[in-house]
């Protein structure tokens, strides 16, 4: 079938230079998609070649519809053609092929490990390129990405269980507090902003707050290995209203006991 059969004209009165540039646009846009099957396909060949699996280590949802009919807009003030409109049949394509990697996620509020998809590229000496994955742009046998992708399966199951045993450390420190100070307005697990003398070294940790009612407050670190409970700074309201002699009687005062 010519590919001028594949274009529904919306004008009876299309020019030449028209259908023209409306066969190029349906060569294109099939063209387009006879490449990316064969991409597609270099792809897959490469990663089970390579030792993985599919729905396992990639996926690939590449489909493939065909004689789709739609109407576009083609022409315009960068061609020599006044833009119009017109109906045309043609192949179009969706998805690819995408790494599987293992990540700690929270979910409804439960942390579990989930699969998340993520793109790469394959060159033409056959390594690929995935940042993600490598951690940089450089281009890596594909016996390499799976190595990688089982590390990362193996990192996420460790790190979802020091997370948990973490959380747990908190939780017992938390009810352990609560019991030593029941006055105590709230005990609560916080994020605390640590800044060093550079922005990017800064870091954030969590620790436990403990408050009470006139604003003063003690806040814990918990250690997520051991859970270990440390004072890590004591805000006394009554202590930071004394003023310099204020502190000096007081001092007098004890020394005179």
């Amino acid at each position: 079938m010519k590919v001028m059969e594949n274009a529904v004209q919306l004008s009876m009165f299309m020019t030449g230079e028209q259908q023209q540039m409306v066969d190029r646009y349906i060569m294109g846009q099939n063209k387009d998609v006879e490449n990316r099957a064969a991409n597609v396909q270099q792809q897959v060949n490469a990663l089970l070649n390579a030792g993985l699996r599919p729905n396992v280590h990639f996926k690939n949802n590449f489909t493939i519809e065909k004689n789709v009919t739609e109407t576009v807009t083609l022409g315009g003030r960068y061609y020599d053609v006044e833009e119009f409109e017109t109906e045309v049949t043609y192949n179009k394509s969706e998805g690819g092929v995408f790494l599987l990697h293992d990540t700690v996620v929270v979910e409804d509020g439960v942390r579990q490990i989930v699969q998340k998809s993520t793109w790469f590229t394959l060159t033409s000496d056959g390594k690929v390129e995935c940042s993600t994955i490598v951690g940089s742009y450089r281009a890596v046998k594909p016996e390499t990405i799976l190595r990688k992708l089982e590390e990362m399966k193996d990192a996420a199951k460790e790190r979802l269980e020091s997370l948990n045993q973490k959380d747990d450390h908190f939780t017992n420190a938390m009810a352990k507090l609560q019991s030593e100070f029941p006055n105590a307005t709230s005990v609560a697990r916080n994020n605390e902003w640590v800044r060093t003398r550079t922005y990017t070294n800064s870091y954030t940790v969590d620790v436990v707050m403990v408050s009470f009612e006139n604003g003063s407050y003690i806040k814990y670190d918990v250690n997520g290995f051991t859970g270990k409970v440390s004072v890590r700074e004591v805000f006394d309201v009554v202590e930071e209203a004394l003023t310099m002699n204020d502190k000096i009687n007081r001092l007098v005062n004890n020394l005179n006991q």
